[in-house]
């Protein structure tokens, strides 16, 4: 009598085919809000850095033209806006999802021919407006000198305390 031999057809079965999928979804779950937040705090590291440079270059131009330079903090547009061509680079375009923010009236920073500044600035950079991904730095006046810091929300009123 011929014995029926069970069908050994390579494949997976239905549920092994779910299975997988469950676990990359999980996986993916767990993985995409990680990449977002590293995304963010990436362009908030660029963006920091894109501002402090261009209010060291506003100065250094003040300084080598022996004429006073003045940039304006945009929040609108979040831009930072060179007047007579004290941006060597142009105007400077934040990257979204970054929201600039200051202290005080207006957005403007002048540096004199010694790179001196009267103004006292705090400058805010937020993801979505968002105060626990949030990166300051002061501007002090005379000197001008620029300190990083981190935005701290829980004093009052809000403060750059210094890093390190």
């Amino acid at each position: 009598m011929p014995r029926s031999t069970v069908n050994n057809s390579p494949g997976f079965t239905l549920i092994e085919s779910l299975v997988v999928v469950m676990i990359i979804g999980i996986l993916s779950a767990i993985a995409i809000p990680s990449f977002i937040a590293a995304q963010n705090r990436a362009k908030l590291n660029q963006a920091t850095e894109m501002v402090v440079a261009s209010l060291q270059q506003s100065q250094q131009e003040a300084i080598r033209r022996n004429q006073s330079c003045t940039l304006t903090l945009d929040k609108i547009a979040n831009k930072v806006l060179g007047q007579q061509g004290c941006l060597l680079s142009g105007d400077v375009n934040l990257p979204d999802p970054i929201d600039l923010d200051y202290t005080g009236a207006s957005g403007e920073i002048q540096y004199g021919i010694r790179g001196n500044t009267t103004t006292n600035k705090t400058v805010i950079l937020r993801v979505d407006n968002n105060s626990k991904n949030a990166r300051c730095f002061t501007v002090s006046a005379p000197l001008g000198i620029i300190r990083m810091g981190s935005y701290d929300t829980a004093t009052i009123p809000n403060s750059c305390r210094k890093l390190g």
